[in-house]
């Protein structure tokens, strides 16, 4: 594989579709990893005699900016009838198809998992053939997902809706850390994840933009699941020694930013306006509602790819 068959690989993936500037997309994952090591990690992934799961870890592990939406759907593409694809749509419809006994919770998920995610995903297709579909294979089973998941969406805004404001929700860490680097990317700023903000300060996510008369700007980003407040705190602490940082961001859902906010009632003033919090939920709806935004704005082909016909 070439750099220009990786670039226009990408270019066409459905995990990528809301990238509205693909080129720039494509750049910055050669540009974290170089070229030379993603076509090998890519051979490996694909052609390689370790095990599959091992394989799949190791290229999660290996390659920056491409996420198990993307990898599945490269496996997917490669073999249909042996590869399924794992996004955010395929979890949900399974969750309402009450499949059991899969990590329907988790966004980045480990080779065996994957493994036992796709068996189901065989099943289905195995089904799909019984009911008269002869040619069902894993990218049909992938469209009978999404179907599922859109026949039932606004039931399952509606039931997140009435959930307690208190409650203490389940959410992937990885996942609300993408979900704000893609906000971010759509907003206009430069982004980049697990970033080293200032001496031992490595952040989730951050926002940088270039505002004439201040210069660079960033907006430090910090997803708290579990773990250590006070850990949290003296991290977000170390990012405000970066004389660009302007905002920095806990995010979590609303139980746990409560006790965030208690932890630093005592703080010095500066670090209190510093700080400002930002609900998973709203996150999700953000991100949702933002994508169907540049979903209709990418219609307009306003940024074409050089890799679109």
């Amino acid at each position: 594989m070439t750099e220009l068959e990786f670039s226009e690989l990408i270019s066409k993936l459905w995990a990528s579709a809301l990238w509205g500037n693909k080129d720039y997309l494509v750049q910055k994952i050669i540009d974290a990893n170089e070229i030379a090591k993603i076509i090998n990690e890519l051979e490996n992934l694909l052609y390689g005699t370790d095990p599959f799961n091992e394989r799949f870890d190791r290229f999660l592990r290996e390659i920056k900016g491409l996420g198990p939406a993307t990898i599945t759907e490269i496996l997917c593409l490669y073999d249909p009838n042996k590869y399924g694809i794992w996004n955010d749509k395929a979890r949900k419809a399974l969750k309402i198809l009450d499949f059991e006994g899969l990590p329907l919770g988790k966004y980045k998920i480990s080779g065996k998992e994957y493994i036992k995610i796709n068996d189901a995903l065989l099943e289905m297709a195995r089904y799909l053939k019984r009911l008269g579909i002869k040619d069902a294979d894993l990218l049909a089973v992938d469209y009978f997902l999404y179907e599922v998941w859109f026949t039932e969406k606004e039931k399952l805004e509606q039931e997140e809706e009435t959930l307690e404001v208190l409650e203490e929700k389940e959410f992937d860490h990885d996942e609300i850390r993408d979900f704000i680097k893609d906000i971010g990317n759509w907003l206009g700023f430069e982004i980049d994840t697990e970033k080293y903000v200032a001496p031992g300060a490595r952040v989730d996510c951050v926002w940088m933009a270039r505002i004439a008369n201040l210069g660079m700007v960033t907006y430090v980003f910090e997803v708290h699941k579990s773990g250590s407040i006070d850990s949290l705190i003296l991290n977000l602490q170390k990012a405000l020694n970066n004389p660009t940082v302007q905002k920095i961001i806990a995010v979590s859902d609303a139980k746990r930013i409560e006790k965030i906010r208690n932890e630093v009632k005592g703080l010095p003033e500066n670090f209190r306006k510093s700080l400002t919090f930002w609900d998973v939920g709203d996150v999700i709806k953000t991100h949702e509602r933002l994508s169907e935004v540049i979903k209709s704005i990418n219609k307009l082909e306003l940024v074409k790819s050089r890799f679109e016909e």
